[in-house]
């Protein structure tokens, strides 16, 4: 039987950008299942038959994990780092179980919590570049700019085909005021993919940074070349070439 693997690095990262919003998603989570019955039919089995086997072997690791995992895969996050915990209780040093951790603190906007559950996880395997990525974000969310960017980097190390990360990169380079660094970045991100419209607007910005207002507007006018309606390259575009009258 085959259950939710819960850490695919393609996951978007939640809870967005506002603390308030992933509070409230947050509490929208575990209080009840409101969807039909007819939606919840695969999901019921399948606890029960692992509840059925941990009544029969209560040692069996990879069946607490397995259930863990299945709750956190229906929205039952507070349950599933419960029994979380209780897998861990068996087989305290698997990195993976902190890693699902770390990730379930995060959709909670737990973030201290998640840092820890992280920092376990790369401390037992210092190439898991999903627990760099969620401590990017996690350090992100608490103002910490600076660890946010080293944990997108030590991501990068490890997965350097994730060409996400590039735009993660860049938007700490671009708070940190390293726009050179930035720019090189996205630059660099472009040549890959060339109709990226986030890589453009953050090099528009890098350059700006760099006081590189022709190439800026360059950037900005490629960006909206994609996106036509984006009012923050809109209103850049227009700052970089309004000339006042004499």
């Amino acid at each position: 039987m085959s259950y939710v693997n819960v850490t695919n690095m393609s996951a978007p990262p939640p809870p967005g950008g506002r603390r308030r919003s992933a509070m409230k998603a947050a509490r929208s989570r575990d209080v009840k299942d409101r969807r039909p019955a007819k939606k919840r039919m695969g999901f019921e089995p399948l606890i029960l038959e692992l509840k059925d086997k941990l009544r029969r072997d209560p040692k069996d690791f990879w069946t607490w994990d397995n259930l863990a995992n299945l709750y956190y895969s229906e929205g039952y996050i507070h349950q599933a780092l419960i029994i979380y915990k209780k897998a861990l209780e068996i087989l305290p040093d698997v990195p993976i179980v902190y890693l699902r951790m770390g990730i379930a603190f995060y959709r909670l906007a737990r973030m201290q919590d998640a840092v820890e559950a992280l920092l376990k996880a790369v401390a037992l395997n210092p190439k898991l570049a999903l627990a760099y990525y969620y401590l990017g974000f996690a350090y992100h969310h608490q103002g910490d700019a600076a660890e946010s960017l080293r944990n997108f980097q030590e991501a990068h190390r490890c997965s350097p085909e994730n060409l996400v990360v590039y735009h993660h990169l860049a938007e700490n380079y671009l708070q940190l005021g390293r726009y050179k660094e930035a720019a090189e970045l996205m630059k660099t991100l472009l040549r890959q993919t060339p109709d990226c419209l986030t890589a453009w607007s953050k090099l528009g910005f890098a350059l700006y940074g760099l006081h590189e207002n022709t190439e800026a507007a360059e950037a900005f006018r490629e960006a909206l070349r994609l996106n036509p309606s984006d009012r923050r390259c809109l209103n850049m575009l227009e700052r970089l070439t309004d000339v006042p009258e004499i």
